[in-house]
């Protein structure tokens, strides 16, 4: 093919396994599911992405070379000040029944949403749905971040009766992450990754770059494709809009849980971020996303193994 200069049996650069590379429409992305939940156990949580730091852990994993040593590695930290559950939602077969919101809300969250009139009380949705889950805020304000909230869905596990319980003792009231997310666990984590603007088709698809006197153009693909077919496939890489796309990456490991803002804290502050003043966690490895934005988290679907804590140090 045209991008592929030198070796033939080189392959292709840049996936085609998300295709059309849209952008997506807000700058925060929900999960479709869930998973299955035990009786009351909250799905998961979200957080802002404060910035990476370096990590001393104990490794727990039993297949590892570096078993019961100490190891280090990157991480991701992810503020997370409690969640505002707002609303309940309630769902039968055919899709949403309904809606009980919370009364004497905070003002911030009118920014996001607008307030019913006449809201449903959520005693009568009980008998509309078979299953029920929270319409949670985000109250980015207590960590003087900014002052609009993200809307997203919780789930709740258990049966008809045990959803509705336990979203009836929720409603109005605030989450804290210490509630759906433990010390030691794997988690999915959802989020939208940077913005690159528009980029040509070597920051694109790492299309290799042509010699000096090879061609008029270097920064290309070689040729469009055959003459014979009279238009261009959607496979042959070109110029265009990358990044803030909505992706998934599974079984973050949860290396610690800090609720102590100061142990989490550096002198000079996270880069565009400053420093952390609510609970946090520290999730191994990268995070999809720019400084500053959402991070949603639910149980993890498929773990690799078992989860434990680990003891791990903050360097």
């Amino acid at each position: 093919m045209g991008h592929q200069i030198g070796k033939k049996k080189n392959p292709r650069r840049g996936s085609m396994q998300y295709w059309p590379l849209t952008r997506t429409d807000k700058a925060y992305h929900n999960f479709p599911n869930f998973g299955a939940l035990e009786n009351g156990e909250i799905s998961g949580f979200g957080g802002y992405k404060v910035g990476m730091r370096s990590v001393v852990f104990v490794d727990s994993n039993k297949n590892s070379p570096t078993f019961k040593s100490e190891v280090m590695t990157n991480a991701t930290i992810i503020e997370c000040p409690p969640l505002l559950v707002c609303a309940v939602r309630c769902y039968n077969n055919k899709g949403t029944v309904g809606e009980a919101w919370a009364e004497n809300m905070d003002k911030n969250v009118s920014r996001r949403t607008s307030f019913k009139s006449k809201n449903t009380d959520i005693d009568t949705l009980k008998s509309k749905g078979n299953s029920f889950r929270l319409l949670v805020s985000t109250q980015p304000w207590l960590i003087n971040l900014k002052k609009t909230p993200e809307l997203f869905e919780i789930a709740i596990g258990g049966d008809k009766d045990a959803q509705f319980n336990k979203a009836k003792e929720l409603l109005g009231k605030q989450l804290e992450m210490s509630s759906a997310i433990k010390d030691g666990a794997f988690v999915d984590v959802s989020s939208v990754t940077k913005g690159k603007g528009f980029v040509g088709a070597v920051t694109r698809f790492g299309v290799k770059i042509y010699p000096v006197h090879a061609s008029k153009s270097r920064r290309k693909a070689g040729n469009l494709g055959a003459e014979s077919m009279a238009k261009v496939q959607f496979t042959v890489p070109q110029h265009g809009r990358l990044g803030f796309n909505s992706r998934v990456e599974y079984n973050k490991f949860v290396l610690k849980i800090i609720k102590d803002p100061k142990e989490a804290n550096i002198a000079e502050g996270y880069r565009r971020y400053g420093n952390v003043s609510s609970q946090a966690l520290v999730l191994k490895g990268s995070v999809p996303g720019s400084t500053g934005r959402l991070i949603i988290m639910r149980k993890a679907l498929r773990p690799t193994r078992k989860s434990e804590p680990v003891k791990a140090t903050l360097i």
